[in-house]
């Protein structure tokens, strides 16, 4: 899993780096420490405190609606260790793997801070101020890290097993 700013793609890339300078430039400073994750890293994590029945009704699903690409992924990774579930997208399911979004928490002396309303409030701010999506809105899993350069949800909602592909292949992730 990448946390650097140049594995995002172009515009991305722009969108990190303002972020980070008006929060800088506001007082209260962020940390980016995930961007881009490949489709087996995502398929690892999505594994992650998942049985094997549930992993397998993952795979049939990708494979019925023509991700087949993305279930071989989710197939071959292997179990994972986990105890505890860490995402509940799979494989393409996650704009992070097309490099198109990034986590990110804000700094108090220099360290993260997970529990300041206030200053995730203010971050949720740069990244819209900035045109980009905030997960600390989202409806059905706040996730106030994330900050992603496309509305919507899961990717594999939203375009093609053949525009999923391209995609990912435009944006250097096939």
């Amino acid at each position: 899993m990448s946390k650097l700013i140049s594995d995002l793609i172009p515009i991305m890339q722009q969108k990190a780096i303002d972020v980070v300078k008006y929060c800088s430039d506001s007082g209260y400073p962020i940390m980016i420490y995930s961007t881009r994750r490949t489709l087996q890293e995502q398929a690892k994590f999505y594994r992650d405190g998942r049985s094997w029945s549930q992993i397998k009704y993952k795979i049939t699903r990708l494979n019925n609606l023509g991700f087949d690409f993305l279930a071989e992924i989710l197939h071959d990774v292997g179990p994972q260790m986990g105890k505890y579930k860490v995402t509940n997208a799979g494989p393409g399911e996650s704009w992070h793997n097309y490099g198109e979004a990034f986590d990110a928490a804000p700094l108090v002396n220099r360290k993260i801070v997970w529990n300041n309303d206030d200053l995730w409030q203010k971050y949720g701010d740069a990244v819209k101020i900035n045109g980009l999506v905030w997960g600390g809105n989202f409806s059905s899993f706040v996730d106030k890290p994330h900050a992603q350069y496309r509305p919507g949800g899961n990717p594999l909602r939203l375009y093609t097993p053949e525009q999923i592909k391209n995609l990912l292949v435009r944006n250097n992730a096939l």
